[in-house]
């Protein structure tokens, strides 16, 4: 029998289907009408930190007042040198303001239209209009826990590397793999280096871009789009985590390991859940367990995001520094493990305020 949350799933895609026809026709001349009367809609609020060389567009849903995990994100990025632009798709209180306005170089208020790819491009284009130019922009949004871990090292990582796109999270179909070009980055962390900033191809995407509250051609338009268009322009691109860096890092891995690995894996097939079952009932610590085990990772993350799948593991390998918010089947499993990881020790905890949300997310 199919599962009821698939079947929901599957109906809620076909209805953003349906409902992308007609706005296709309508998106381009609303993008006008929205821009004659640009920055008109937004209110625009200074925070106490100062403008600095690194930005970093932060773009929030809550209506029910900042998270303390978004105050968290806020306090990171500025302790490690942005200045810190929040753009909020809903009302921001004073209290909100006054919370975190230390960390924060300029609020935005915005509508709620667009999804995350609406506020980015207008962040993007109030920089623009405010004549800010950065060495290096961060672009991400609050679908993600992000630090898990004030000592991460993924913002040095990326400041360091040659390349001048570079997003945390490279995806590639299969048969695809991780080559430079290939395939796209996931849409919450970007960062943007100033070479690409202020090149022909970044400027008319987001010059171009039509912002729409359809979920499907958001997909499109922005996570595709907008990695597809800066590859196709050969612009130097770098994903910091991948399936393949995943599976080249586990493939190195001991039988105690991998074990562990099953142990806080997370499955939404039925089939693939029983195989792993499987291999921890076994005997393990042989060459022939460690291979299949080896196997049966790599199944599964040809069938279902890595991260999600296997959360302790790219944790401890990779030192991936965010976990997923969403309420997909797979990453509330993923958190429940996660949540297990850290309560056994093999995980280290991120600090309370932000355990208690990611507590809650799964209640």
């Amino acid at each position: 029998m199919i599962p009821g949350w698939k079947i929901r799933r599957e109906l809620e895609t076909a209805r953003q289907q349906l409902q992308a026809i007609p706005e296709r026709l309508i998106g381009p001349a609303r993008q006008r009408r929205l821009d004659s009367r640009f920055p008109g809609d937004f209110r625009v609020v200074n925070g106490v930190a100062p403008l600095r060389s690194k930005v970093a567009i932060f773009l929030v849903y809550q209506p029910r007042g900042l998270s303390a995990s978004a105050v968290a994100t806020c306090r990171h990025l500025s302790e490690r040198g942005y200045s810190v632009v929040l753009v909020a798709n809903s009302p921001l209180s004073a209290v909100d303001e006054q919370t975190v306005g230390r960390w924060v170089w300029r609020f935005v208020e915005r509508p709620n239209f667009g999804y995350d790819f609406g506020g980015y491009r207008d962040g993007i284009r109030l920089l623009w209009h405010w004549s800010v130019s950065p060495e290096c922009l961060i672009v991400l949004n609050d679908s993600v826990w992000f630090p898990l871990d004030h000592n991460e090292t993924m913002l040095g990582t990326m400041e360091s590397s040659r390349a001048d796109f570079l997003g945390a999270l490279r995806h590639v179909d299969l048969p695809g793999s991780d080559t430079e070009h290939a395939g796209i980055f996931l849409s919450y962390f970007f960062l943007i280096k100033r070479p690409v900033l202020t090149s022909e191809v970044f400027i008319n995407y987001w010059n171009n871009y039509v912002s729409t509250s359809n979920k499907y051609l958001t997909v499109r338009r922005g996570e595709r789009g907008f990695s597809r268009a800066l590859f196709a322009a050969g612009v130097s691109s770098e994903g910091l985590y991948s399936r393949d860096r995943f599976m080249a890092a586990v493939e190195q891995q001991p039988a105690d390991f991998l074990r562990q690995t099953l142990t806080y894996g997370a499955y939404t097939d039925p089939d693939l859940a029983s195989q792993g079952e499987a291999l921890l009932q076994a005997e393990g610590g042989s060459q022939a367990w460690r291979a299949q085990a080896i196997a049966h990772i790599r199944a599964v993350v040809n069938k279902r995001n890595f991260h999600s799948s296997f959360c302790f593991a790219s944790i401890r390998l990779l030192g991936i520094p965010l976990l997923k918010k969403n309420r997909g089947e797979l990453q509330v499993r993923m958190r429940r493990q996660y949540l297990r990881a850290v309560q056994a020790g093999d995980l280290p905890a991120p600090e309370p305020a932000v355990l208690a949300e990611i507590a809650a997310s799964v209640r």
